[in-house]
């Protein structure tokens, strides 16, 4: 499926591009044709190849364009019966009553703002454990963190995907914590969200928070329209790899770089040994690898503050976040 997701990609931009200067030509030649007398058309650069360009326009805009339309949606359709027949989408009814929550949050070099967060989520009802995992940090975040009730665990492979998988196996150790949520240390995120995600296990295996509500963002955090836009093509871009023409997508999301989550834990079970992204990719790896197990994922909206210090991922950094995005969307077709 990778192949086939990465070969209609291409062939999707391809198209995309030739239509585009197919259609410029077009301005260009008619843009010269009232510009320059008829006679000094023919010494202008390009325009032979201009012209090369516009015979095709009709062939292209007629037949080739709605053909591979058909053609692809036609593949599309297929593959999405095929991947999904065989799932059992009977509406899950599991309440858990009065969980015990583990909150794992990764940590970088947070000192400014780990003690804080640790006792905010610390203090969330049903919460009886917060793990910090600490990322090779310089300053004196573990000492924080353990000062303010967590139990601070290190790191040493340095990167954000391995602080969330070492998170996530820490809190499957002590079997009597049944639910899992994930988190930063970084003040970006609040333990009041909690109380969102949880409800919707009743019917679901996973729940990822999602930064792209508007009213739910304060104005001075990093997700402007950049981010907002980017994280959004990314998640369509998950959602129509994994897309379901009977509910036009198996999944509804609109953000792939919210850390903050909420599993049961036998879902975290079923997928924690199929997790090894170490970079900033690893929350669509860790969505894309629920939904290849079968489990059930929804998007709740969670708030979003400016971080406490300075962004160790993309931040406001335009070229790392394009970089980092990039990445992603490599990742999304070949996976």
């Amino acid at each position: 499926m990778a192949k086939l997701m990465i070969t209609a990609f291409v062939a999707v931009v391809s198209m995309v591009f030739l239509y585009i200067i197919t259609f410029l030509s077009y301005m260009i030649l008619y843009v010269e044709e009232l510009v320059f007398e008829h006679s000094l058309l023919d010494s202008i650069p390009l325009r032979a190849q201009l012209l090369v360009l516009k015979s095709y326009g009709p062939t292209l805009f007629l037949f080739v364009l709605p053909l591979s339309t058909v053609i692809f949606f036609t593949i599309w359709v297929l593959a999405s019966l095929r991947r999904w027949s065989h799932l059992n989408n009977v509406i899950k009814s599991d309440e858990i009553r009065s969980p015990k929550i583990c909150v794992a949050l990764t940590a970088y070099d947070d000192e400014a703002s780990i003690y804080d967060a640790v006792r905010d989520f610390g203090a969330q009802e049903h919460v009886v454990e917060v793990i910090v995992v600490d990322n090779n940090s310089k300053d004196s975040t573990a000492r924080k963190a353990a000062e303010a009730g967590a139990r601070v665990v290190r790191e040493t492979r340095q990167g954000y995907g391995y602080a969330c998988i070492r998170g996530l196996r820490e809190a499957l150790g002590n079997e009597k914590r049944d639910v899992i949520v994930l988190a930063e240390g970084d003040g970006t995120f609040r333990g009041n969200d909690i109380k969102k995600l949880v409800p919707y296990l009743e019917n679901a295996d996973m729940v990822l928070g999602t930064r792209t509500t508007q009213e739910l963002l304060d104005p001075s955090s990093q997700l402007d329209w950049f981010y907002v836009w980017g994280n959004l093509f990314l998640a369509k871009l998950i959602q129509i790899k994994y897309w379901d023409v009977r509910h036009w997508g198996h999944v509804r999301l609109t953000d792939v770089g919210c850390t903050m989550r909420a599993l049961r834990r036998e879902a975290l079970e079923k997928i924690v040994d199929h997790l090894y992204v170490g970079g900033h990719h690893f929350s669509p790896h860790m969505i894309m690898a629920a939904l290849g197990e079968g489990l059930k994922v929804v998007e709740v909206p969670v708030t979003f503050r400016p971080r406490v210090g300075e962004s160790k991922g993309a931040g406001g950094n335009k070229w790392r976040a394009t970089k980092i995005g990039l990445q992603m969307m490599w990742y999304i077709l070949s996976f």
